[in-house]
């Protein structure tokens, strides 16, 4: 009995190099034992949180910033949208800039229920004097959430859907030793390269260099906790995301 806990506890760690890949393979090992998965666009994780949040009485701020970029098949649950209790206690950040490119206008809001706390937010906000939107910004936010900016937003997200099944399809079959997971929203993709790394005795800093001498541009994950992974942007055209992992493929991953 001993000895076989040894061995699974030393298969899990062999499995598990970084931590992207210990939950990965405590998952697998959840399932294959009968579990069930919850998933992440389903209220319970949200609401057993702010059941704590509410216990302890602790106030909420939520970034909700990519809200607006949710890949087909999936949802976005406003942490507001939990209980009445949730909607007063959380101060929900939103912005334009993700969506619709417009980073750098300073047009992000926030969306605070609870008058105590907003007044709070508004009085340390203005001390700085960089938040105050300005008359380009305004009209950027107002055009942005016109019916017009629902559609494109709409054929945004069907765009990036499409990138990022291209993507992790590619991945899977032309990449061996390189591992991601298909996220459910953003345009980012977190690719964890530790396998292929190791086989072939490279650093991520050695992938993100020859990317990026053949033109594709990538950049390493270990400011984001990923120290042998790449975050790679998929908010292009879908023929320049082609050639990109046309040429990562030919020239970096699978070179002759």
């Amino acid at each position: 009995m001993y000895e076989e806990t040894t061995e699974k506890l030393l298969e899990f760690i062999s499995k598990s190099p970084t931590a992207f890949q210990a939950a990965e393979e405590t998952r697998r090992r959840f399932l294959e034992e009968g579990f069930t998965e919850l998933k992440e666009e389903e209220r319970w994780e949200l609401e057993k949180a702010m059941e704590l949040y509410k216990k302890y009485n602790v106030y909420v701020v939520s970034d909700e910033i990519w809200s607006d970029i949710i890949l087909s098949g999936h949802k976005h649950i406003p942490t507001q949208s939990i209980s009445e209790d949730a909607r007063m206690r959380t101060a929900a950040l939103y912005a334009p800039s993700k969506t619709f490119n417009l980073a750098g206008l300073i047009g992000s809001y926030h969306i605070v229920y609870n008058p105590w706390w907003r007044d709070r937010i508004k009085k340390e906000s203005s001390l700085c004097h960089y938040n105050s939107m300005n008359v380009l910004s305004m009209h950027a936010l107002i055009g942005a959430y016109r019916p017009e900016g629902y559609e494109w937003a709409d054929e945004l997200c069907e765009t990036l859907t499409g990138n990022v099944d291209f993507a992790c399809d590619y991945i899977a079959k032309h990449f061996e030793g390189v591992h991601v997971t298909k996220p459910e929203g953003t345009y980012m993709l977190f690719v964890d390269c530790t396998d292929w790394c190791a086989a072939h005795g490279k650093t991520i800093q050695d992938v993100e260099k020859a990317c990026w001498a053949v033109g594709a541009a990538v950049q390493d994950g270990v400011m984001f906790h990923g120290p042998c992974h790449l975050r790679i942007n998929l908010a292009s055209p879908r023929a320049r995301i082609e050639e990109a992992f046309h040429r990562m493929d030919k020239y970096v991953f699978n070179t002759k």
